[in-house]
């Protein structure tokens, strides 16, 4: 396994449109060893989730976490060629979203808070679940990265965008949760 270099934004890696993974090459050992290094990476970057094209590879990978498990450990997901809908019913979720290819930055974004996710898992199985609240956000973000979407692009109040340690020192910490 690897620790990867993750591109920052203004490198054209982030604003590409990412390709397909074939399903019969999820469980090669290219794909597989992929998902080590961008789980070691996101680990060592101390990341909530981390998409393929932050380490250079443009294709429809992201590891996406935000959920815990029964135990209150965190939980993180493999998701390779992610399909997000916006669920019936589902309002907005706002809040200070930050990025390891925007360092140091942090800005307010709204995002849709119910999401369903069909995607493939590492073993290359079908998942098809739903996410509610904050993983709903995760996933999002992540999944933005694979259609050369950042954070940054959907700030629509520029006012609510900044250094972290300045939002650290002035803005509701309850907000920058």
């Amino acid at each position: 396994m690897a620790i990867l270099k993750v591109a920052r934004m203004g490198h054209p890696v982030l604003r590409q449109k990412c390709t397909t993974i074939e399903p019969d090459q999820i469980t090669g050992p290219e794909v597989q060893r992929l998902i080590r290094d961008m789980f070691e990476t996101m680990v060592d970057y101390a990341g909530i989730g981390l998409a393929a094209p932050q380490v250079y590879q443009p294709v429809r990978l992201a590891i996406a976490g935000g959920e815990t498990d029964r135990q209150g450990r965190p939980k993180f997901r493999v998701l390779i060629n992610p399909e997000i809908t916006v669920r019936p019913g589902a309002g907005q979720l706002g809040m200070y979203e930050g990025c390891l290819s925007v360092p140091g930055l942090r800005g307010w974004v709204e995002r849709p808070d119910r999401v369903n996710v069909k995607a493939y898992d590492e073993t290359g199985a079908k998942l098809d679940f739903d996410l509610d609240g904050y993983p709903a956000i995760v996933v999002q973000h992540e999944c933005d990265h694979l259609d050369g979407v950042l954070y940054v692009d959907r700030i629509e109040d520029k006012t609510k965008f900044g250094f972290e340690e300045e939002a650290n020192r002035y803005l509701d910490p309850e907000e920058l949760e």
